[in-house]
C-alpha cells in the first residue's frame, strides 16, 4: 500500500514539472485573445527622436512632437493640457493617479481612430528676466504656443544649488473625453521634460 503511494506522489511530481518544463513552448502555441486597451502617449525632439534640448533661452523657439496612439477598441476623444512648473509646484501624482492642480498653459483637443495615431507639432518659447531685487531668480513673463502668447507672470524659479540653474519642467497631460458625464477626465498619463533656463 505504501509503495503504491509512492508512485502516486511520484507521478504528481512528474506530471507537474513536464507542465512547468513544457509552458514556455505552449505559451508560443496558444493565442490569447488580446484584450489590452491602452492609450500611447509620447513625446519627440526637433529632429523627431527622443533628442530633446535641455537648455534654452528667453525668446528662443522649441520645437517639439507630441504624439497620441489609440489603441482602446474606439475613436476617442482627447485632449492635451500643457503645463509648466518649478522645483516645488505640483507635478501628476502617479500613485494615486491624479493630475497636477496647475492650470494648464493652453488645451488642444482632437479625435484619434481607433489603432490609429495623431501628432501634435508645437513651437514654444518662453519670456523671462532676472528678479531685480532677488538675484537669484527668475520671473517668468509669459509662455508661446503655437504663436499663442499665455500670461506666466505667477510662477518664479529660483536658482537650483545642486544643478546649478534655473530649472523649469513643461510637461503634458492627457485627457479623454467620457460620454456618460460630457466632460473631459485625466486619463492617467503624462510625460514632460525638464528645461534649463539660461540668463
Amino acid at each position: 500500500m505504501k509503495l503504491q503511494s509512492y508512485k502516486s506522489l511520484i507521478l504528481v511530481i512528474a506530471a507537474s514539472l513536464s507542465l512547468l518544463i513544457a509552458s514556455p513552448s505552449l505559451q508560443q502555441l496558444i493565442v490569447f485573445p488580446s484584450t489590452e486597451s491602452i492609450t500611447e502617449l509620447w513625446l519627440l525632439g526637433p529632429t523627431h527622436e527622443i533628442v530633446y534640448p535641455s537648455n534654452i533661452t528667453a525668446g528662443e523657439n522649441l520645437r517639439l512632437y507630441l504624439d497620441v496612439s489609440n489603441h482602446l477598441g474606439a475613436s476617442a476623444y482627447y485632449a492635451v493640457e500643457i503645463k509648466f512648473r518649478n522645483q516645488t509646484q505640483p507635478e501628476p501624482d502617479t500613485f494615486n493617479r491624479t493630475h497636477s492642480s496647475l492650470p494648464s498653459i493652453c488645451r488642444f483637443s482632437f479625435f484619434v481612430p481607433d489603432n490609429q495615431s495623431y501628432e501634435l507639432p508645437l513651437d514654444i518659447s518662453f519670456n523671462y528676466e532676472l528678479d531685480p531685487k532677488i538675484p537669484l531668480r527668475l520671473n517668468m513673463q509669459d509662455v508661446t504656443v503655437n504663436g499663442e502668447t499665455i500670461d506666466a507672470n505667477s510662477t518664479v524659479i529660483d536658482w537650483d544649488i545642486p544643478k546649478a540653474g534655473f530649472y523649469g519642467n513643461l510637461f503634458f497631460e492627457l485627457w479623454r473625453f467620457n460620454e456618460t458625464t460630457s466632460t473631459f477626465q485625466y486619463h492617467e498619463r503624462y510625460v514632460g521634460l525638464w528645461l534649463k533656463l539660461a540668463t
